[in-house]
């Protein structure tokens, strides 16, 4: 296992690599640095973290979750820039329109934020829901991506 720490838009970001794929990303304050990582990886990474490229080529290795945590987790990848769903939405497009609090715990559990957009799924009634990083970061990263949010925090 490799760990990069890299300066983002978002804040000093964790980036976790196993020898072919990312594995997890998480928010830091250590310093910048650690493992060389080769750069086919490292650089669509941060083009995702950045919000230039949706990072749907990069290969991720879930070392964690349930088979249905992982099912969501390559369901969400299939969700476009610029675009949400529901977590009852999501749970149909996973297959299991009734598993939406298990979608929600899926959500809560992704291991590679961002590159796995669990920040474009909303609430039902279009509220933010909740999001691992805190919720200031959800609406940041659907603002990036043109996503337009009332006052209130619904998706418009």
């Amino acid at each position: 296992m490799m760990q990069r720490i890299v300066n983002t838009s978002l804040g000093r970001i964790l980036l976790h690599f196993s020898e072919n794929a990312l594995t997890r990303i998480q928010l830091t304050e250590q310093p910048i640095g650690g493992d060389p990582v080769v750069g086919l990886l490292l650089d669509p990474v941060m083009a995702c973290l950045e919000g230039i490229d949706d990072g749907r080529e990069i290969p991720v290795n879930y070392l964690i979750g349930t088979p249905f945590q992982r099912l969501v987790w390559e369901t969400m990848r299939e969700i476009s820039f610029g675009q949400v769903r529901s977590y009852s939405q999501l749970a149909g497009m996973a297959g299991n329109p009734r598993a939406t609090r298990a979608v929600a715990n899926a959500c809560k559990n992704n291991p590679c934020p961002i590159v796995v957009p669990c920040h474009r799924v909303i609430r039902r009634d279009r509220g933010l829901g909740g999001y691992y990083w805190g919720v200031d970061m959800k609406r940041k990263l659907l603002e990036r991506e043109n996503i337009h949010i009332s006052p209130a925090g619904n998706v418009l």
